[in-house]
């Protein structure tokens, strides 16, 4: 079957909302990719949320603190909607001491390197004048929605109040299948899609990564069945097509050296921070070869991607024994090598 390659144009584009246009399709691929990322979207996405709160002086959600507007449970959920995005692939904490009276947001926190609030006005509680509020938050990353009374974490102490963690950052999704015309023919289709996120991720690299873990589900598929029927499925004939995230398999062939498929792995198999694997895809870079052929400076001259980022991204090439070039023209090099 002969695919029309479709366009995406993103439309009405900011930190939180955008609007995609993907076409021109097949008859009924609409509703097939449409869904498809939409469901991924809101279930697959990885984000960070304040998952439990240590508060001086509550033992239990039911207790009030003095001079504080809000009971507990109230505190519990103010804290439940903070939009986080945490750096760090391990649990970070975070306190909060303030003196009364004003308002508490997400700006009062303690300074973490590897923690941003995406929204530092976002609203905590309440408190009176002459009254203080101190307390430790425990931010980690995850997939979904996980509720309260999920296994509870090694890690937290014994006076620790767990939380409903909304780690996923998007909250809406929606998408219309319009027709499309191409020439005479009026018999393709085309997804509208608006997608709303909390901002930690922006809506059109979102949209990218629930389409890699697709690709990566369906690579996996084509590859099994290729073990069962290696003469039967002509599916890798232009590997340029479909490259599988995984390793290749032995009977590649000389076609595919060891090399190419590991430049060919995409970026997300580098296990970064979610910032830096986002300042990556946002400067274009979608697998380790296009890292190899950058230099350092091309990387920090891509939008917030600074010294940290990138020193997370030496170290992460390390493990392949691959080093970034300082200079352009040595890392333009190094990638025809390769």
């Amino acid at each position: 079957m002969e695919i029309m390659r479709p366009e995406i144009q993103v439309e009405e584009c900011s930190s939180t909302a955008a609007r995609l246009v993907i076409g021109p399709l097949e008859r009924g691929y609409g509703q097939t990719i449409g869904n498809a990322l939409r469901r991924v979207l809101l279930s697959s996405i990885k984000g960070a949320a304040i998952s439990a709160v240590r508060v001086e002086g509550a033992q239990h959600e039911f207790t009030t603190i003095p001079g504080m507007k809000e009971d507990v449970i109230e505190l519990l959920l103010n804290l439940k909607h903070v939009p986080v995005r945490s750096h760090s692939a391990e649990y970070r904490t975070l306190k909060l001491d303030v003196e009364g009276g004003k308002k508490v947001t997400a700006a009062d926190f303690q300074e973490d390197s590897d923690i941003e609030f995406i929204d530092p006005d976002a609203y905590i509680c309440t408190l009176a004048e002459g009254h203080s509020l101190s307390l430790e938050v425990y931010i980690e990353q995850g997939v979904g929605y996980a509720t309260v009374d999920r296994p509870r974490p090694s890690y937290l102490p014994v006076d620790a109040l767990m939380i409903d963690a909304i780690y996923s950052p998007i909250l809406r999704v929606k998408y219309e299948v319009q027709n499309e015309r191409v020439g005479q023919k009026t018999d393709y289709e085309k997804i509208v899609m608006n997608v709303t996120t909390n901002g930690v991720v922006a809506p059109d690299i979102a949209v990218a990564e629930a389409a890699k873990l697709l690709r990566e589900y369906f690579d996996i598929v084509i590859q099994e069945l290729r073990k069962l029927h290696p003469a039967e499925l002509g599916l890798f004939d232009d590997e340029s097509a479909s490259q599988p995230s995984g390793n290749s398999q032995a009977g590649d062939g000389a076609d595919n050296p060891p090399e190419n498929a590991l430049l060919n792995k995409p970026v997300r198999e580098l296990e970064l921070s979610i910032r830096s694997e986002n300042c990556l895809l946002r400067g274009g870079i979608h697998t380790i070869g296009d890292l190899v052929s950058r230099s350092k400076d091309d990387l920090l001259k891509i939008r917030n991607l600074g010294k940290i980022s990138l020193r997370e991204i030496e170290e992460k090439m390390t493990k392949y024994g691959i080093v970034l070039s300082d200079d352009k023209a040595s890392a333009e090099n190094s990638s025809k090598e390769d």
